[in-house]
């Protein structure tokens, strides 16, 4: 009994999903990915993996090159996402080459120390870019 008590209160604390914890669907972000890059895809990260000095970058990075690569991926949407919602809330075509970024996100992701930060802060803000289309349950 205390053990099913234990796995409710974590299951019902605010902002903590299995999501986060890295456990995400990857099948349908990809899916997500494959649609959104049809109009996005030449949208490129604004994290440079060449010498990354950031914790969170380094986490990013390190995770491009796993496999899988469930982190880099979850990115890879928040900077599709984003680039839908900024186009859909304006009306415009943003530039490809230097696309508008949300600089209060990219401070939140980047004070980022560990992967839980890291993929709480992205779902965050990918399903604020999406909404009902994101592949992520709302907290």
């Amino acid at each position: 009994m205390m053990r099913m008590v234990l796995a409710f209160a974590l299951l019902t604390v605010p902002g903590i999903s299995f999501a986060q914890s890295g456990q995400v669907d990857l099948d349908a972000v990809e899916r997500e990915i494959g649609r959104l890059e049809v109009h996005y895809g030449d949208i490129v990260s604004d994290i440079g993996c060449t010498a990354p000095a950031l914790p969170a970058h380094r986490l990013m990075c390190e995770s491009a090159r796993a496999t899988p690569p469930t982190l880099w991926r979850v990115g890879r949407l928040d900077d599709l996402a984003w680039a839908y919602a900024y186009e859909n809330a304006t009306k415009r075509e943003i530039d490809r080459d230097d696309p508008p970024r949300d600089a209060a996100f990219i401070a939140r992701r980047d004070a980022c120390r560990d992967e839980a930060c890291l993929f709480s802060v992205l779902i965050e803000h990918t399903n604020a870019s999406l909404g009902g289309e994101s592949p992520y349950r709302a907290p």
